[in-house]
């Protein structure tokens, strides 16, 4: 059995003509209490390995913690936040995020409905990648935790709960079948999307 934990990214410097923001002082000061909780959990890291999304929010939140164990992270395109639909502007993004919010996985386009395919893939192969690692810690996004806690559950809600900052969402993979252990914190509205 492999523990997978999804971890989203600390606060970032929201932006409508930043494609990729980094962490605020706030987010900062999340990724710092956030490896300090990892290190009573998993003291030294002995057993994890560290994989994170491309985008620098997410990077960034993976450093406290991998600085503290001495490990390297492994950028995984695969853990990237959703595409856009292809030609949306970038101011555009955020209003299409909230879109989604409140859509059906099966009303979506083929490119977002792809990439969710290939990221659960993606997790379904950690087992067999293991090693001798026990826990593989995802640093990703708001919208790749939901897509794989409504394929895990076979709901087909797009948002199937709103994981505030740094929040760890537990699955286990057992040969090859996931499973929703816990669910991330859950702060409401007011940190939905960056």
């Amino acid at each position: 059995m492999h523990q997978i934990l999804l971890i989203r990214h600390g606060e970032a410097a929201k932006s409508p003509i930043n494609d990729d923001p980094g962490l605020t002082t706030t987010g900062r000061h999340q990724a710092e209490q956030l490896a300090s909780a990892l290190q009573q959990r998993f003291p030294a890291g002995k057993g994890v390995r560290l994989i994170s999304s491309p985008k620098a929010r997410a990077r960034q939140t993976a450093v406290p913690v991998a600085l503290k164990w001495q490990k390297v992270v492994a950028e995984e395109p695969k853990a990237i936040e959703i595409p856009s639909p292809e030609g949306l502007a970038l101011a555009d993004r955020g209003r299409w995020i909230r879109s989604l919010l409140q859509r059906q996985w099966s009303d979506l386009e083929p490119a977002q409905v792809r990439w969710r395919e290939i990221f659960i893939d993606f997790l379904q192969e950690l087992e067999q990648s293991a090693g001798e690692h026990h826990t593989s810690l995802v640093f990703c996004h708001f919208m790749v935790i939901n897509s794989v806690v409504a394929a895990i559950r076979g709901n087909d809600q797009v948002t199937q709960f709103r994981p505030d900052y740094t929040s760890q969402t537990r699955i286990t993979l057992k040969d090859g079948q996931l499973e929703l252990t816990e669910l991330g914190r859950d702060l409401g509205i007011g940190n939905l999307i960056q």
